[in-house]
C-alpha cells in the first residue's frame, strides 16, 4: 500500500511541490485555466505573484473539472512562508485552492501528472521546464528542470567525440535529427548540471541516411570548469519540444592538445553560418603542443631559461623575447584554462647574448638596435599553477588573425640552486634588481610553501633522552665546522655533560658522522646525530632537531658560533630560569676583531617611524661592557635558550625566506606575539667568524638578503609600527 496521495479532483484542494524556497508547483483540476494568471498566496493581496500554468484536457471528466493543471508560482518574498492556500485570479471569477498539508516531492508530482495527462504529458512537462528555466534560474530550479527532462525528453542522437579546449570550451561531435544549426542552449547533466551556449555546424553523415545529420560544435560552459568525461546526457529545445543527446558508450575523449587538429580535419566538410565557422577556425588554431613562434616569418623569437612551479601556487618564468618592431600585442602564460597576461608586469633583464646571436640573422637584419639588450624577462605569475595533465605555454597575440604558442617545460618545484642561478644573473646595484625583488622575487617568497626539513636518519652515541635540557648544534655550512664545535663543547666541563643534538644535511652525513662517533667516544659525550633532507641553513638544522628530542629546554647553537670562554651555558640558563623558563635568552656575539655582530634587536623611532634596529652592530665590544640584561624585540637563534613548547606552538620557522637572518628574526617576533619575549644577556659573549656573518660577498647572497628583508618588512612593518616597548 502506498502513502502517495491521489490527485484531488474536487476543484477546491490541490497538491504543492516546493522547489527550494523560491518556487512552488501546484497541481490540481479546474474547469479552465489561462497560461498566465495572478496568484494570491494565502489569499493575501500583498503577496500577489504571476504564475505560469500548463494544463491538459481530462477526457470524460465533468465540465467543472475538465482540465488538469500545474501552476509554476515564484515565491518572491523575504523569509520563509507557510503556504496554506492560493487564490488564482481568472477572467470571470477567482478560484481558491486549499493546499494539502503534506508537501509532494517532484517525482511524485510527475507521476500523478503523467497518470492524469496521458498523451498530453510530454507537452505539459515541456511547458513546466520552460517556466523553471525562464530568467536567471536558481540551482534548485535547474535541478528540478533536469529531473523533468530526464522523464520527458526524447532521445535525438549521440555524442561520439568530445574534448576540452584550453579556453575552457568543450568540443562535441556526434549526430542528431533536430539539433538547431549554429546557436542553441544546452543543459548538461554530469556530477551536477550546467547550462551553456552551443554553436554547431553540420557535417555529412552517409551512414545515417535520412535519419539524422552529423554535427560538430563548441559548448561554452561559462566560468564553471567542467570535465567532458563526466558528461552524462545533454538536453536541448528542438522544433517539437525537448530532446536529449546521450553519450556514446565508446565515445572518444580527446586531450586538450588533440582537439585543434581534430577540428582542422573536419572543418572542410562543415556547413554553418560564417560566424560559426569563424569560431570553429579560431578553435582549430589553439595550442596543440607545437612551438609556432619559431617558424613565424616575422621578427619574433622566444626562448626560456626557467619555468618552475612554486610550491604554494604560481609559476616563476625567466627567459627572453626578441621583438624589435613591437609586433606582439600581448603575451600570456597559460596552463589549462588559467591564463595571466605578463607582458605589462614582467621585469626586463639585459641579455646582450641574444642581441649578438640574432644581429646577423636575415629576418632581424637592420631591425635590432645593437646598443639595446633588454630582451630578457623575469616574472612570478601567482594566478597560474602547472599540473601533470595540463600543458603550460606562452600565448602570443600578434594581430587579430595571428596567435602563436611556445610550449614550456615546467620544473616541479623550485630548488635553491635554480633560484641561485636565476638571481645571480641580476646586478644587485641596479634598479632592475630592486624591481625584480619588489614585483616578483619577494611576492614569490611570500607565496612559497617549501616543505619543512625531513629527518632521514638518527644515530645515537650515549644520548640521554630523558634530560630536561638539550644543546642543539646546527651545522649546515662546511662539514669541518661541526667537528670544531663539538671539540670546543667537549673541552668545556659544563657542556661536556649536556646531551648534544647535532643536526646536519644529508650531504654531510658520512664526514660528520665519522667525526661525531670519534669525538663522542673520546670525550664521552652524549650525542645524537640527526641527518635531514632539506637542511639549507642553521634554522633548517634546528627545526629538524626539534622533532628529534623531547627535552623541555633547547639551547640552539650554530656551528659557526663558538664559545669565547667556559661556563657560558650555565649563565644563560640562570637568566632563563629567572624568567620562569618562558623566554628566549641570547648572548652578545662578536666578530673575530671584537666588533659586535649581535647585541639585541631593538625597537627605535626614526623621524616618527618605528622600526627594528640592531643597535650595536659593528661597534667595539667595549660599548656594551657592564651592560645589564635587557628585554629586546628579538634575540638571535644563532645562540639562544628557549622552551621547546614555544617553538612548537608557533609552528617553527617561516619557510618563505632564503637565508637564516630574517628567518630567525621572524621566529623571535612570532614567539614574542605568542607570549615568549626575548632577552639579551650581555655578560655572555660568543664569537663568530667574519665570513659567516660579515660583508655579503656574492651577488646571490646580496640579492637573497635584500629579498628576505623585503619579505620580512611586508610581513612585519605594520605590527612593528604598533608594537610596544
Amino acid at each position: 500500500m502506498t502513502d502517495e496521495p491521489n490527485l484531488p479532483i474536487d476543484g477546491e484542494t490541490a497538491l504543492a511541490a516546493p522547489i527550494g524556497e523560491e518556487f512552488v508547483l501546484v497541481l490540481g483540476v479546474a474547469d479552465a485555466m489561462p497560461q498566465t494568471l495572478q496568484v494570491l498566496l494565502n489569499g493575501d493581496p500583498a503577496m500577489c505573484m504571476e504564475a505560469t500554468v500548463v494544463s491538459w484536457r481530462r477526457p470524460g471528466a465533468p465540465a467543472d473539472i475538465a482540465e488538469g493543471f500545474v501552476a509554476a508560482i515564484p515565491l518572491q518574498i523575504a523569509g520563509r512562508l507557510r503556504l496554506g492556500s492560493v487564490v488564482m485570479r481568472r477572467a470571470g471569477r477567482p478560484v481558491r485552492f486549499t493546499l494539502m498539508r503534506r508537501a509532494l516531492p517532484l517525482p511524485g508530482l510527475l507521476h500523478l501528472m503523467a497518470a492524469d495527462a496521458g498523451d498530453a504529458f510530454a507537452d505539459a512537462v515541456d511547458g513546466l521546464i520552460q517556466a523553471l528555466m525562464a530568467g536567471r534560474g536558481s540551482p534548485r530550479r535547474l535541478a528540478a528542470a533536469l529531473t523533468m527532462l530526464q522523464v520527458a525528453a526524447r532521445n535525438d542522437g549521440f555524442v561520439e567525440v568530445m574534448g576540452a579546449l584550453d579556453t575552457g570550451e568543450v568540443y562535441l561531435q556526434g549526430w542528431s535529427t533536430e539539433l538547431p544549426a549554429d546557436g542553441t542552449r544546452l543543459l548538461v547533466s554530469h556530477e551536477g548540471f550546467l547550462v551553456g551556449d552551443f554553436v554547431a555546424a553540420t557535417v555529412p553523415r552517409e551512414d545515417l541516411g535520412d535519419n539524422g545529420r552529423g554535427f560538430v560544435g563548441l559548448l561554452d560552459p561559462g566560468k564553471v570548469p567542467v570535465a567532458p568525461e563526466a558528461f552524462e546526457r545533454l538536453f536541448f529545445r528542438g522544433a517539437h519540444g525537448w530532446r536529449s543527446l546521450d553519450i556514446y558508450e565508446r565515445r572518444v575523449l580527446l586531450a586538450s592538445t588533440d582537439v585543434p587538429a581534430h577540428i582542422r580535419d573536419v572543418l572542410p566538410r562543415a556547413e554553418a553560418s560564417p560566424e560559426t565557422l569563424l569560431r570553429l577556425r579560431r578553435a582549430a588554431q589553439r595550442f596543440d603542443g607545437r612551438d609556432t613562434v619559431s617558424p613565424l616569418q616575422k621578427p619574433i623569437r622566444l626562448g626560456m631559461d626557467l619555468a618552475a612551479e612554486v610550491p604554494g601556487g604560481g609559476m616563476l618564468v625567466s627567459g627572453w623575447m626578441l621583438d624589435p618592431e613591437g609586433l606582439v600585442d600581448s603575451i600570456a602564460l597559460r596552463c589549462g584554462t588559467a591564463a595571466e597576461t605578463i607582458g605589462g608586469s614582467w621585469t626586463r633583464l639585459p641579455r646582450p647574448d641574444v642581441t649578438h646571436a640574432f644581429q646577423n640573422d636575415p629576418l632581424f637584419a637592420g631591425r635590432i638596435d645593437p646598443t639595446r639588450h633588454d630582451h630578457g624577462f623575469l616574472a612570478f605569475v601567482p594566478g597560474v599553477s602547472a599540473s601533470d595533465d595540463c600543458p603550460a605555454y606562452f600565448e602570443l597575440t600578434i594581430d587579430a588573425d595571428t596567435i602563436a604558442f611556445y610550449p614550456l617545460t615546467v620544473a616541479r618545484g623550485l630548488s635553491r640552486q635554480a633560484l641561485e642561478r636565476l638571481m645571480s644573473a641580476l646586478d644587485p646595484h641596479t634598479a632592475t634588481a630592486s624591481l625584480a625583488i619588489e614585483r616578483h622575487i619577494g611576492p614569490m617568497l611570500q607565496a612559497m610553501q617549501r616543505p619543512a626539513p625531513r629527518i632521514v636518519e638518527i644515530r645515537d652515541f650515549g644520548f640521554d633522552e630523558a634530560a630536561p635540557l638539550a644543546l642543539v648544534v646546527g651545522a649546515a655550512g662546511e662539514a669541518e665546522e661541526a667537528a670544531v664545535a663539538l671539540s670546543l663543547l667537549a673541552l668545556d666541563p659544563e657542556t661536556r655533560n649536556v646531551p648534544i643534538v647535532l643536526s646536519v644535511p644529508v650531504g654531510h652525513a658520512d664526514r660528520v658522522g665519522a667525526d661525531a662517533q670519534r669525538l663522542a667516544g673520546f670525550y664521552g659525550l652524549g650525542l645524537r646525530l640527526v641527518i635531514g633532507e632539506g637542511i639549507e641553513d642553521m634554522c633548517d638544522a634546528f627545526e629538524a632537531a626539534v622533532g628529534a628530542t623531547g627535552a623541555e629546554t633547547l639551547a640552539f647553537l650554530s656551528a659557526s658560533v663558538l664559545p669565547r670562554e667556559a661556563g657560558w651555558l650555565s649563565r644563560m640558563e640562570r637568566a632563563y630560569r629567572a624568567r620562569g623558563g618562558k623566554v628566549l635568552v641570547s648572548p652578545t656575539i662578536v666578530f673575530e676583531d671584537d666588533s659586535i655582530r649581535f647585541a639585541g634587536t631593538w625597537l627605535e623611532t626614526d623621524g616618527g617611524e618605528r622600526r627594528l634596529s640592531d643597535r650595536y652592530i659593528g661597534y667595539p665590544r667595549d660599548v656594551v661592557r657592564n651592560a645589564e640584561p635587557s628585554d629586546v624585540v628579538a634575540g638571535t637563534v644563532a645562540c639562544c635558550l628557549l622552551p621547546r613548547a614555544a617553538i612548537e606552538a608557533v609552528g617553527g620557522f617561516n619557510r618563505s625566506y632564503l637565508g637564516p637572518t630574517e628567518k630567525g628574526r621572524d621566529l623571535c617576533l612570532q614567539l614574542k606575539l605568542a607570549g615568549t619575549p626575548s632577552v639579551w644577556l650581555p655578560e655572555v659573549e660568543m664569537i663568530a667568524a667574519e665570513e659567516n656573518a660579515g660583508t655579503i660577498a656574492t651577488p646571490w647572497q646580496k640579492l637573497a638578503q635584500r629579498a628576505d628583508r623585503w619579505s620580512f618588512n611586508r610581513r612585519w612593518t605594520l605590527l612593528v609600527a604598533n608594537m610596544r616597548g
